[in-house]
């Protein structure tokens, strides 16, 4: 999907679905979601059979599990492809791979809205502030601030987001 048709698409998917929950989300998209321990994985999306999987790490604190899910998700809507040929994982949040990149955008786009970031900017917040009020990671924020600047908003960003701080 082009990047800049992301932020259309997950409208058409609050409004479908009624939520932003990636928890709902995944159980009305029929996605099965499992615990694993893995090393430093997070998260990871499969297609076995024409069945979609999505495996959480154990230990994710309630936050990251809810961003690196939706990540996930945003792979079933996007890459269902790609992991049909078994390709069981992307280049892990890697910005320069374009599934990792529309996956970021997608859970930015699908946990922050448009009203949040600019009700928290008109208050003077930072980026790390809007973060820590929406209980998500910065770099998820900058990245949503990103889809907004090329979507015609002016934020001066000084930081460029890195693709892979879920990963970290």
């Amino acid at each position: 999907m082009l990047r800049d048709k992301i932020y259309d698409f997950t409208r058409k998917v609050k409004k479908q679905y009624r939520t932003n929950d990636p928890y709902m989300l995944a159980k009305y998209l029929g996605i099965e979601v499992s615990y694993k321990h893995f090393g430093n994985l997070k998260g990871m999306y499969t297609r076995v059979n024409r069945c979609s999987y999505i495996f959480l790490h154990d230990e994710l604190d309630e936050a990251t599990e809810r961003v690196v899910l939706m990540h996930e998700i945003g792979h079933d809507f996007f890459h269902k492809d790609l992991a049909e040929m078994g390709l069981q994982e992307f280049s892990l949040y890697d910005m320069t791979s374009k599934p990792e990149m529309e996956a970021n955008v997608f859970a930015a786009n699908m946990l922050i809205s448009d009203e949040d970031v600019m009700f928290f900017a008109e208050q003077g917040y930072t980026s790390a502030q809007v973060a820590c009020e929406l209980s998500v990671p910065n770099q998820l924020v900058q990245i949503k601030l990103m889809d907004m600047n090329r979507r015609g908003y002016m934020f001066n960003l000084t930081d460029i987001p890195r693709a892979d701080f879920l990963g970290r």
